[in-house]
C-alpha cells in the first residue's frame, strides 16, 4: 500500500463508527504511517480542495489542511510535510448521517434516519433536497435505511442507495439479505434491486460504481438492470474513493447488532479482514492492501486527501489544536502560558 500512496502523491482517510477513530494512512520514504486520531462515532468522509468533512454522532466537523504548520507541530517536529485542523463544527443532531460530500461549498449526504438526501447549513439540523419516491413521509424513523449517494461533476446527486424499498419504521431489516436497491436520482427509477446491503455508490469518469456490501462485492455498473461484478472480496465492502485509475475500498470483519436469528449474509463465510484494499480500475486486480488490528473491526468510510508525504491530523475534542493559529499562507504555534508568544513555524515564508 506504502508504493501506491506514494505514486499517487496522496493520503487516505479511514472512518471506523465501531472504533470511534478516523485513521490516517500516509507514506514517504521511511514507508507507511498509520496514524488514528478519537472522533465521536465518525461515519462518513469527504474531502476537497484541502479541506476534510467528517460526519461524527451528532456533529460535521471540517478540518483543513496546512503545511506551514505542519513542520513546527511541538509535539513531534519535522514530523509531518501536512496537518489537518478543525476549523469548524456544526450540531446536526442524531440524523444518523451518511455518505457526506462536499458540492461546491456545501456539504451534502443521506439523513439515514429521516430517509432522504439532505444539504447541511447553519440553520436548522439539514434541509432536505430528496427521498425516494416509495417513502411517504419525512419522519425520524429509518424506513428504508437510506445510507449512500453519488454526485454527478456538477455536485447534483444522480444515484442513491438503500436497504431496501420499505415504507415502514425499519422496515428494510426484514430483507436485509436481498431487498437492497440502487435509485435514480430525482425521478426515483430502480436501477437495480436484489442487492445485499448496498452502500457508496459513485461515478468515477462517468461510469458508475456501487458496493454490494453484503456480498463483499465491488460492481460497476453497465446500464439499467446489468451490472458487472468488478472484484469480490474478503469481508463487507463500505467506503469507495478513486485517484486515477486505482479504487481503494474499506473492509470490514463482519458484525450483526441486530439480525441475529435471520438469513446469513453471503459474505458472511469468508468475512476473515478489515483494512483498505486498492485495486485497478479496470480489472479489479488489487493493487496493495492494509489490514488493521487491534479492535478496529468496521470501516465505515473512506477519503482521499491530497498532498505527498507523512500527514498528521488533530482532532477538535483535545487542546493541541488551539495553538494553531492558521492563516492562508503563514502559520504560527502560540506558546503556553498567558500572553505567551507565537512563533512562526518552520515553513512559514
Amino acid at each position: 500500500m506504502a508504493a501506491v500512496l506514494q505514486e499517487l502523491g496522496i493520503a487516505l482517510a479511514v472512518a471506523s463508527y465501531q472504533a470511534s477513530r478516523v485513521i490516517v494512512i500516509s507514506a514517504d520514504t521511511a514507508g507507511l504511517t498509520v496514524l488514528p486520531r478519537s472522533f465521536d462515532k465518525p461515519m462518513s468522509l469527504a474531502s476537497t480542495d484541502g479541506r476534510l468533512a467528517i460526519a461524527t454522532r451528532n456533529e460535521l466537523v471540517v478540518l483543513s489542511a496546512s503545511d506551514a504548520l505542519a513542520a513546527g507541530y511541538p509535539r513531534a517536529p519535522d514530523t509531518y510535510a501536512r496537518l489537518w485542523l478543525p476549523r469548524s463544527v456544526r450540531f446536526t443532531g442524531e440524523i444518523d448521517l451518511h455518505d457526506i460530500a462536499f458540492a461546491g461549498d456545501t456539504v451534502v449526504g443521506a439523513a439515514t434516519r429521516f430517509s432522504c438526501l439532505a444539504r447541511l447549513d447553519d440553520r436548522a439540523s439539514f434541509t432536505p433536497l430528496w427521498r425516494p419516491p416509495f417513502v411517504s413521509d419525512l419522519v425520524p424513523d429509518d424506513r428504508c435505511h437510506l445510507n449512500g449517494m453519488a454526485l454527478d461533476a456538477a455536485g447534483a446527486p444522480r444515484f442513491a442507495t438503500a436497504l431496501g424499498a420499505t415504507d415502514t419504521a425499519e422496515g428494510w431489516r426484514a430483507g436485509r439479505t436481498g431487498g437492497g436497491v440502487l435509485i435514480s436520482v430525482p425521478d426515483g427509477g430502480i436501477v437495480l434491486d436484489g442487492l445485499c446491503m448496498p452502500h457508496s455508490p459513485r461515478l468515477f469518469g462517468g461510469v458508475l460504481h456501487v458496493l454490494n456490501s453484503g456480498a463483499g462485492e465491488v460492481i460497476r455498473v453497465e446500464s439499467a438492470g446489468r451490472a458487472t461484478v468488478l472484484a469480490r472480496l474478503s469481508g463487507y465492502t463500505r467506503g469507495l474513493v478513486a485517484q486515477r485509475d486505482i479504487l481503494f475500498v474499506g473492509l470490514s470483519r463482519l458484525r450483526d447488532r441486530h439480525g441475529a436469528g435471520r438469513d446469513p449474509l453471503p459474505v458472511e463465510a469468508d468475512t476473515v479482514s478489515c483494512g483498505v484494499v486498492a485495486l485497478e480500475a479496470t480489472t479489479g486486480h488489487v493493487l496493495g492492501r492494509l489490514d488493521f488490528a487491534g479492535g478496529i473491526d468496521e470501516i465505515s468510510d473512506l477519503a482521499v486527501l491530497s498532498g505527498a508525504g507523512r500527514h498528521g491530523i488533530l482532532n477538535h475534542s483535545e487542546p493541541g489544536h488551539r495553538a494553531a493559529l492558521a492563516l492562508p499562507e503563514q502559520g504560527f504555534w502560540a506558546q503556553p502560558g498567558p500572553g505567551g508568544q507565537a512563533l512562526p513555524s518552520d515553513n512559514t515564508p
